[in-house]
């Protein structure tokens, strides 16, 4: 008889992916980065994962499920005081990673909200502009975006060329 090309253990864990973690990274988390991450998992399974694909059919954006992003505790990433989660930066790194594993738009939405936006608001604006922003950004009552064009590519980033002197993206 011949022997197994994968071991049981590995077939079982290939077969699992939420308990995948061939390196055993899991040993040098705290407990918790464990936890955070767990929460994160479960909300994207059990939130996301159900009802995501009816959006993207749709071509709408899911405001609903953004809006539930608030139970976690993840809004303004690193970012410390302002309400914001004050995460640090391996708990943001795993948050990353488990909004990236299901579904990239979510991942997408809060790399730009707690990342270009609240992070760029959070070490360049001036504390009026902390005050005033970033509080009702850890809420989700305000919404960072930015966007990106040039007159002969639009909002191809791929072919961007060149942007005029103190131009770039713009936050809003």
């Amino acid at each position: 008889m011949e022997a197994p090309i994968l071991a049981r253990e590995t077939q079982e864990l290939l077969a699992s992916p939420t308990r995948l973690d061939l390196l055993k990274l899991e040993n040098f988390l705290s407990p918790k980065q464990i936890a955070l991450r767990d929460q994160v998992r479960a909300f994207m399974e059990n939130t996301v994962l159900p009802n995501i694909n009816g959006y993207w059919d749709r071509a709408e954006f899911p405001w609903e499920i953004v809006r539930e992003l608030k139970q976690l505790p993840i809004m303004g990433g690193v970012i410390r005081g302002w309400e914001c989660a004050g995460l640090d930066p391996l708990e943001n790194g795993l948050v990353a990673y488990e909004l990236s594993r299901a579904d990239g738009s979510i991942s997408t939405f809060l790399g730009v909200h707690n990342g270009l936006v609240m992070t760029s608001i959070g070490l360049l604006g001036s504390d009026e502009q902390r005050a005033r922003w970033l509080p009702p950004m850890a809420r989700l009552e305000q919404i960072g975006a930015f966007g990106l064009t040039e007159p002969d590519h639009g909002s191809d980033v791929v072919s961007l060329e060149h942007a005029p002197a103190g131009l770039g993206a713009t936050m809003c």
